[in-house]
């Protein structure tokens, strides 16, 4: 079932410390510590509200540059700045406030923030807040979060976008595959599940609000989670959000520029 919890929770522990830190929010923050304490909710809502405030300016700044950019090579240049910025920000600021948080199904699955009062999280309304935190204007967040993986990632690539479609192999295989991928944030679509893979050099982590162990939303070794080996027998679908390089994301990219409506 992948790391013991305790590792895990210092993983969770580290990871919403830089984040806040990065928000310069909430200082002495805790996701879930290893001692097995309950998230920070206040340093982990004000990390959250910062980091979407300071993703929101950025995006103007870039979109202002876009408009401004009069030849092919001044738009690659902007989409460029534009993925490398903000793959960093997602994976760096967006992610680390929501670990900890319940996962659950039904009418109260559907938060569009961390450990938001009264509700839980489900694993596709969890992509859909992420999404709309970064600054994509989602067509319609309820359908996206009632919606089956592959449907989700065919919204996010265009007409032309690439998925990858890898079938009944280890998790250690897979990852093997994602870290020759470009660095950055992907969606994977598994058996009955959907989350997001970091990749970053070798290291490939899966985030997702977790159906298996503690049930909550949870950053862990993909090679060793649960829900991926679960999905082996039926196979994996993974497909870019925003990478290092932007080299397969230009689509959605460009979508986050304009402010176009994106998702099913």
């Amino acid at each position: 079932m992948g790391r013991p919890a305790s590792r895990a929770r210092r993983r969770l522990t580290s990871l919403i410390v830089a984040g806040c830190a990065a928000a310069s929010a909430c200082g002495s923050a805790r996701s879930a510590a290893a001692d097995g304490a309950a998230p920070d909710v206040a340093a982990a809502t004000a990390a959250w509200d910062q980091a979407v405030d300071d993703i929101a300016s950025e995006r103007a700044r870039l979109a202002a540059a876009w408009r401004a950019a009069t030849t092919p090579a001044e738009r690659a240049t902007v989409r460029d700045r534009a993925s490398r910025y903000l793959s960093t920000a997602v994976v760096d600021r967006l992610l680390p406030p929501w670990l900890g948080m319940p996962w659950g199904l039904g009418r109260n699955s559907t938060a569009t923030r961390p450990h938001q009062a009264g509700r839980t999280i489900s694993c596709s309304y969890f992509v859909g807040a992420v999404l709309q935190g970064a600054g994509f204007a989602l067509r319609d967040r309820f359908r996206l979060g009632q919606a089956a993986a592959l449907v989700i990632q065919r919204s996010l690539v265009g007409g032309a976008g690439k998925i990858h479609r890898f079938l009944s192999i280890p998790p250690t295989e897979l990852a093997a595959h994602l870290a020759a991928l470009d660095d950055g944030l992907y969606v994977i679509g598994l058996d009955v599940h959907v989350g997001l893979v970091v990749v970053r050099g070798a290291e490939v982590r899966f985030v997702h609000a977790s159906y298996t162990a503690d049930q909550v939303v949870s950053d862990e070794a993909l090679i060793s989670a649960e829900a991926i080996a679960r999905s082996q027998s039926r196979g994996y679908f993974v497909s870019p959000v925003v990478t290092a390089t932007g080299a397969g994301d230009d689509w959605l990219i460009e979508r986050w520029l304009e402010g176009d409506a994106v998702g099913p």
